[in-house]
């Protein structure tokens, strides 16, 4: 018993250095406004007792620790979020994809870097090694305009090209949609958030992930452009990096494989 209370102890107090603030954060001592989706399990949602959680709620409330900072949360509109953090009604949101788009009206620091990977029932045919080329005549499930929309548009064309049947791609309105139609028969597969797999067929045991990421992008945590602010939030992240706290946040949700080594700002532009 004694030996536990030491090792928690120590732990405790590691925990604490760890929460250091940045030097000249300009955060110190202030209330960020943080808009996050409550809808995006396991990136951001509520838990049991109503409380913010997820994997990029973490690491932005983890961040702004060290920047001597705390976070007010609010669920923000997703299409709303980058206009409010222009105009300053939001400092920050936790997560957003880092698309060059974006990256010209905010910064973004770098957290994750993430794709897409077929989702399949545990007896589908389609085998663990399988390419998208070999989807010809298959049926695809995917979310009304999901970006990986135009990439099954461009397999068809290579499919027909070599004489084969087309993907056939039927879109729904909601995750859930697309579960029944994998589950029922009508869909061969559909497409698994990298971000979310790993929780995501935790809970489903009669799913499994076959073949390879595709349509990657980094996902990270925007401020104002005009701020000049985004390379403290890099520093943050890169000191939850080194000390080994951004992995077992990543751990917690089983999201591992979408880690990166290091921070940077407005990444692959």
């Amino acid at each position: 018993m004694k030996k536990s209370f030491i090792a928690l102890s120590v732990l405790l107090a590691a925990s604490q250095a760890n929460a250091t603030t940045i030097a000249n954060s300009p955060y110190e001592g202030k209330t960020l406004v943080t808009a996050i989706q409550y809808d995006w399990e396991p990136l951001s949602y509520k838990n049991d007792q109503g409380q913010p959680t997820g994997y990029f709620y973490d690491i932005a409330n983890e961040a702004a620790h060290r920047l001597g900072a705390k976070l007010a949360v609010t669920s923000g509109d997703f299409a709303t979020v980058i206009p409010a953090i222009q105009s300053g009604k939001f400092t920050l949101a936790a997560g957003l994809d880092a698309t060059p788009e974006r990256q010209q009206v905010v910064d973004i620091a770098s957290t994750v870097r993430a794709g897409y990977q077929l989702i399949v029932l545990k007896n589908s045919p389609l085998k663990q090694d399988v390419k998208l080329s070999d989807l010809c005549g298959k049926n695809v499930a995917l979310l009304a305009s999901h970006p990986s929309t135009k990439t099954f548009e461009q397999i068809s064309q290579q499919c027909e090209s070599s004489g084969k049947s087309a993907v056939k791609v039927s879109q729904f309105p909601d995750r859930g949609a697309t579960w029944l139609a994998l589950r029922s028969g009508r869909a061969d597969a559909t497409l698994g958030y990298t971000g979310e797999n790993g929780w995501l067929l935790q809970k489903q045991a009669d799913l499994k992930r076959v073949g390879p990421i595709f349509d990657t992008v980094y996902a990270g945590i925007p401020v104002s452009k005009s701020s000049g602010n985004a390379k403290y939030w890099v520093e943050a992240i890169n000191s939850l990096i080194k000390d080994g706290t951004y992995q077992k946040i990543l751990a917690k949700y089983g999201v591992e494989d979408v880690a990166i080594d290091h921070s940077e700002l407005n990444p692959g532009k």
